[in-house]
Parts: structure tokens; C-alpha cells; sequence
């Protein structure tokens, strides 16, 4: 099969959780309990998908398929959860999503030139459309023009469109970006993932988030 050298994979963020044991902060999983607003636990609780705070999460998967791809297919820079810190942990004081799923990262590919996006550094937002930006513009200072974005099916439509946005401008429409399904991903490394990522699928808090995507959608093609 022929390698494709990315120049910058972008593994999107999903979230992060305090254990409840011993304080360590961790990437959520397929689901997660969230609070009354749908904003993440700063400390984690079980999930409950019949819960109506219950909702996907998912920052392990884009890990684990981000650690594939890399296998695969390269990059000069990994990014994960590129961009600030939301609300829940800027309270606290916490660390930045994306220190939290680089190291997870770089335990398996130690030598890897990852950018973290550090407590200490500011964006204008924290969300989806501010992270993509930021990572477009981190290819166009570092003059990479090949971006690679993974994510879990869920979130990966609103990521496209954002992503359409983003091009249309001058100075990212020479950038060719390329998308990964992070279910895709692993289903295909290994066809044991199936079974979780088919039960992610079919949960009620897929379907519970997917109306809040599509409401997201509307927003940005309505702007």
C-alpha cells in the first residue's frame, strides 16, 4: 500500500475527565455523563446512556486512531485537541485537553513531534471552528499544505463543513486536507473494535448528540 506522508495529523479533541480514584486526568471514553448545559465532568462520573446528560465522548477513539494513522501513514506534526481550554477547566485551573491526549500520544510514539497546545497559551474561543483554524494556521506557519483530520463519525460532519468555511479563505485554499473516521480507522486495524464502535453507534447518546450536530450545522451554514 502506498504511504501517504502527511504534513500535520490533527487529532480533534472530545474532551477530558479527573478520575475520581486517584486525581490522574484521562481522555473520555465512548460515552460520558455530562452536566444539565452538556458540558464535559471536570471529574469523571460512570456513564448512564439512559441518562439524559449522558452524551458521546470519545477522545480515546480519536487517540487510538490517530496512533494508527501515524503508524500508517506519517506526519511531520501531531496535533491533538489543538486549541484553548473550555470553561470546566480553566476554572479549576486544569490542564489543556491537549496535554492530556499528547501524552497519551507519545507514550506510544515518544519521538514524535507533537505541538500541545499548552494551559498558558490563548485563542480567541474554545470549540471546534477555533481549533481548526488554529491548525490551518499552524500549517501555514510551519509551510505544510497536507492537513489530516480524525475524528468519530459523529462529530465528523460538522468538522467538514467548518472545514469548507476555512478553505474558502485566501490564505488556507492552497491547503489540501484529507479526513479520517475514527471508528473507520480502528474497525479496519482490527475488526475486534466492531462491536464497540457499533454500540457507540447505536446508544441513545448518539442519537441525543447527533440533533445537537445537526443544530450545529444550521448554525454555521446560516452564518
Amino acid at each position: 500500500m502506498e504511504v501517504i506522508f502527511l504534513g500535520i495529523l490533527a487529532i480533534l479533541g472530545r474532551g477530558i475527565q479527573r478520575s475520581s480514584s486517584d486525581g490522574t486526568w484521562v481522555p473520555t471514553e465512548d460515552l460520558e455523563l455530562c452536566d444539565k448545559d452538556g458540558s464535559h465532568l471536570a471529574v469523571y462520573k460512570p456513564p448512564d446512556d439512559n441518562s439524559p446528560y449522558c452524551m458521546v465522548g470519545g477522545s480515546e477513539l480519536n487517540v487510538l486512531a490517530g496512533i494508527e494513522l501515524y503508524k500508517n501513514e506519517g506526519a511531520k506534526i501531531v496535533v491533538c485537541a489543538y486549541g484553548d481550554r473550555s470553561k470546566y477547566l480553566t476554572t479549576i485551573n486544569g490542564p489543556s485537553e491537549s496535554m492530556v491526549l499528547s501524552e497519551m500520544f507519545k507514550k506510544v510514539y515518544p519521538n514524535a513531534t507533537v505541538n500541545v497546545w499548552t494551559k498558558e497559551m490563548t485563542a480567541e474561543a474554545s470549540n471546534t471552528n477555533r481549533e481548526l483554524q488554529n491548525i490551518f494556521e499552524l500549517a501555514n506557519n510551519r509551510g505544510e499544505s497536507t492537513v489530516g483530520i480524525v475524528t468519530i463519525n459523529l462529530h465528523m460532519p460538522r468538522a467538514m463543513v467548518m472545514t469548507q468555511r476555512h478553505l474558502a479563505k485566501t490564505e488556507f485554499r492552497h491547503l489540501s486536507v484529507r479526513f479520517y473516521v475514527s471508528e473507520q480507522v480502528l474497525v479496519e486495524k482490527d475488526p475486534a473494535y466492531g462491536p464497540r464502535c457499533e454500540a457507540l453507534r447505536h446508544s441513545k447518546s448518539f442519537t441525543r448528540n447527533w440533533e445537537r450536530e445537526q443544530t450545529g450545522i444550521l448554525m454555521v451554514l446560516n452564518t
